[in-house]
């Protein structure tokens, strides 16, 4: 067994090591930063965040419009303050994402649309306690109408 092992050891194929050919190695170290230089992501530019900022606010503006629809939509058989509230919490969180996609855009409008979204829940919080869905509508209807041409005021100022 000892000739064996040592025969392994002192055998030529053992002994020489298996180089790559010099060019082979020049390639791919020049290959090496050229594919590293098509990772990189380049910077937006101005002109493509200002177009992000205005998409950004136009799909935030048209969520608010539906969930405002929504609102107007009530019938008799909606199930009266639970779901009033239930879209007012929605019609919030749209006007919440509306002020902080409109900080990026100059002529968003966007205090227009909180106004209007401000006479809206304060014509909710005046509504009797037993009112329908349908007498709610009905009641806050001004209000929403007045929020939904702020909404395209807003959408036609920045060209949604």
């Amino acid at each position: 067994m000892g000739d064996l092992t040592s025969a392994i050891r002192t055998s030529p194929i053992r002994q020489r090591r298996r180089r790559p050919p010099r060019a082979v190695l020049v390639l791919v170290l020049a290959a090496g930063p050229l594919t590293l230089t098509g990772c990189t992501a380049d910077a937006p530019s101005p002109r493509e965040r200002a177009m992000a900022a205005i998409d950004a606010l136009c799909e935030d503006l048209g969520a608010l419009r539906v969930d405002a629809g929504k609102l107007a939509g009530l019938s008799p058989r909606s199930r009266g303050h639970d779901e009033l509230r239930d879209l007012r919490e929605d019609l919030a969180h749209d006007l919440d994402l509306v002020r902080r996609s409109a900080r990026g855009v100059r002529k968003a409008r966007a205090g227009a649309v909180s106004d209007a979204y401000d006479r809206v829940g304060r014509a909710i919080d005046d509504l009797p306690g037993g009112v329908t869905g349908a007498q709610a509508a009905r009641l806050i209807r001004p209000h929403l109408e007045a929020l939904d041409n702020a909404i395209a005021a807003s959408q036609a100022s920045v060209k949604c």
